[in-house]
């Protein structure tokens, strides 16, 4: 779904050691100026006939275009009893149209300076890629083939059905994967959030009539959004837009599937004989995007687990030596938030990691932060937030969350003034809201016989 991922992750790696300089040098740093005002890429809005939503954004100087289709069909569409028939559909879109082979899709898409490339999440599914700007009709073209006219061959069913069944029986030897699923299953039982990976029984029962049945019944212009970010001739793009998906037919409504969320004080340890380390998940309830809460959350997680000069990774990875990668993050989904913390760490200290995160998070409830720490964090997340923003694919990112969460247009020009508005006071009483031990799920993938008494004391 994006790209320049290279670009990005140079410059984030930068940030954060610059970040973690700035709290690691004994001189005390210059401080830092007030955060100017962010003002989000101006954007041209339409809805055609048949309900599919259209932005552009003409955006940056370097004469490349993203183009991208967000169609709302995911695995939480996914028919009982087969489970991921979105990813195989999402993931044939690219094997072929009624006048394209798969190599011929590949080779349009290299000729034009980029690639295509599909995705398939919970909610949505989307095709993208990124070309060079003169190329930006004949992309738009390209996409709008793929997804109205998928040629559906049983060849490739048969060898994506193949590569999926390996990729799950690589993926169940990995604890992580191990953790994560169990994790979800627990918090969302009796969901379609609460299942990420299919049986192999399901896998091998798809058939081309479920493929063509999930397409029917779950794409449509009315559950599309495009968006066009870049430099491009407006006028040609719209017309490639509208003959390439104005006789779309609208389809059927996109649907919301919002979790009833009942946490409760749970421990799940899961076996792993031998295991020289134990994969630990730990979480509780958290806001949603569209929450009034969620830029404070974001702060006190950042301080508390979510950055690399986290508190939590102070203790257990720098002070400790427990674990190499510990971290946090917000899962988020419409009107569905969860906090995460996750870390692997040596077998012999599984409890005492727990305990120790513990210890943290009941320190962030119980003290407020330093302005010092507040500002460091504050100004390292402002200036991810615009680092993220100078990239066509990091648009189209905040685009499509605004448009999926339902949020204002002005939230991507606030969000700036929001986080630099956080409090000392807001982040601990973030930690006191969201932060509750009574409501805390634990998972931890590990050698049952060296961590069982160890982890006993946090079942209840």
């Amino acid at each position: 779904m994006y790209k320049e991922k290279s670009v990005l992750a140079i410059a984030f790696l930068c940030l954060i050691s610059v970040t973690g300089s700035v709290f690691a040098q004994k001189q005390t740093p210059p401080i830092g100026g007030k955060p100017k005002p962010f003002v989000f890429p101006k954007q041209e809005v339409y809805t055609l006939p048949n309900g599919m939503k259209v932005t552009l954004v003409p955006y940056g100087s370097v004469p490349k275009v993203a183009v991208q289709a967000t169609i709302y069909a995911g695995t939480k569409d996914d028919a009982k009893g087969k489970k991921a028939i979105s990813e195989m559909v999402g993931s044939m879109l690219k094997e072929g149209t009624k006048t394209r082979t798969a190599e011929q899709i590949a080779t349009s898409s290299a000729e034009m300076g980029g690639s295509v490339s599909t995705g398939t999440g919970t909610d949505s599914t989307s095709i993208s890629g990124e070309v060079l700007s003169e190329f930006g009709p004949q992309f738009v073209a390209l996409i709008g083939d793929m997804i109205l006219n998928p040629a559906f061959n049983a060849d490739s069913l048969e060898r994506l059905k193949a590569n999926k069944l390996r990729n799950l029986a690589v993926g169940r030897t990995q604890a992580g994967n191990q953790a994560w699923s169990k994790f979800r299953e627990v918090i969302f039982p009796d969901h379609p959030y609460g299942k990420i990976d299919p049986t192999d029984a399901e896998v091998q029962s798809y058939t081309l009539e479920d493929v063509r049945s999930f397409y029917t019944q779950n794409y449509g212009a009315s559950r599309t959004a495009l968006y066009v970010v870049g430099k491009f001739d407006t006028a040609a793009v719209k017309q490639a837009i509208t003959k390439a998906f104005g006789g779309w037919s609208k389809g059927t409504p996109a649907t919301r599937n919002v979790p009833k969320i009942d946490a409760k004080r749970s421990l799940t340890l899961i076996d792993r004989p031998g295991s020289p380390q134990s994969t630990i998940y730990l979480g509780m309830p958290g806001p949603a995007i569209s929450d009034a809460d969620y830029a404070k959350f974001v702060v006190m997680d950042s301080i508390l687990a979510g950055s690399f000069g986290s508190r939590i990774t102070a203790n257990i990875r720098e002070n400790k030596g427990y674990t190499y990668s510990p971290g946090s993050f917000l899962w988020n989904r419409y009107k569905t938030g969860y906090w995460v913390q996750n870390a692997d760490v040596t077998t012999q200290f599984t409890g005492a990691s727990i305990k120790e995160i513990l210890f943290e998070i009941e320190r962030m409830r119980n003290e407020p932060v330093s302005e010092k720490e507040l500002n460091g964090i504050k100004s390292y997340l402002i200036g991810l937030y615009v680092l993220q923003n100078s990239a066509r694919t990091g648009v189209i990112g905040q685009l499509e969350s605004m448009n999926y969460n339902e949020l204002d247009r002005a939230s991507l020009d606030n969000n700036v003034s929001r986080l630099s508005a956080v409090t000392a006071a807001d982040v601990q009483e973030m930690a006191k809201k969201y932060l509750v031990e009574d409501k805390m799920t634990i998972v931890v993938v590990g050698d049952k016989a060296s961590v069982a008494d160890q982890i006993k004391l946090y079942e209840k």
